[in-house]
């Protein structure tokens, strides 16, 4: 899907071929990720498997690197505001008929699968498009953040001058904590339990903020589950998130939640 300018969305449909509406799946990777990192292939097929509309792809800044457009463009495609518009740009082409097999797409029984930062991304996205019906969030939820920084350290990167911008000019509107609580919607934050200390914390505000929501911790689960890149297989961690998250939007989707 081109957007201008050099850069595009890549990506791939999963689904079950046989004529019946199914409910659809975005799903989101994270900021170092790509679509075809490590897991999420094999865990894309599984959600496939169990009945949704499967959708998988590349946000736009894996196109300014892989095309070589310059630092300037990355660092511009690497943004929050850039990725919620991304996931805007899909859902058009889902909503217009324009992507493969969309007849097997039910787009009323809409659901947002975010990892890492995406699930940020996730939560805003949900917060401000009403056709969203559910969301889960795999080891995410906070606002990207640089550590505090003084005479001593480098100058900021392109990419963290952009970054920086984004998050101070969008405060209101990246302020997860708020948009979270704030959801109607059924949301899902699958927590690795050994994962990093700010999204520990941060899992834990978002508790706090919406404890009606549904919240797992993954016992001994780090930022990918115990998965790698090449990837060499599952873990239970990976399998407990998978069947946690499936169930989670099997049960919205059947009107139990």
């Amino acid at each position: 899907m081109e957007l201008g300018e050099g850069l595009y969305i890549s990506g791939e449909v999963k689904t079950i071929e046989d004529g019946i509406a199914k409910p659809v799946l975005i799903v989101s990777h994270g900021f170092r990720g790509h679509r075809l990192w490590g897991f999420w292939p094999d865990v894309t097929t599984r959600f496939a498997e169990q009945g949704f509309y499967t959708i998988s792809y590349d946000f736009s800044r894996v196109s300014a690197r892989k095309e070589e457009l310059g630092e300037q463009a990355v660092a511009e495609a690497s943004t929050v505001s850039t990725e919620l518009l991304d996931l805007e740009s899909l859902i058009s082409e889902l909503f217009q008929g324009a992507l493969p097999l969309s007849k097997e797409a039910d787009t009323v029984r809409l659901a947002l699968l975010g990892h890492s930062r995406a699930g940020g991304s996730s939560i805003i996205f949900a917060s401000e498009h009403e056709q969203v019906k559910a969301v889960a969030v795999w080891n995410g939820g906070g606002t990207p953040s640089l550590p505090p920084r003084d005479s001593s350290n480098p100058p900021l990167s392109l990419q963290e001058q952009a970054l920086v911008k984004d998050v101070e000019v969008n405060a209101e509107r990246f302020n997860i904590t708020d948009k979270f609580a704030q959801l109607q919607i059924p949301v899902l934050l699958v927590q690795g339990a050994k994962d990093n200390e700010r999204l520990l914390a941060q899992n834990q505000f978002l508790q706090e903020a919406a404890p009606h929501q549904h919240f797992v911790s993954i016992a001994g689960g780090d930022h990918f589950f115990g998965a790698a890149d090449p990837y060499e297989g599952s873990t239970r961690q990976l399998d407990e998130a998978v069947e946690d998250t499936i169930q989670f939007f099997k049960t919205v989707f059947s009107g139990k939640a």
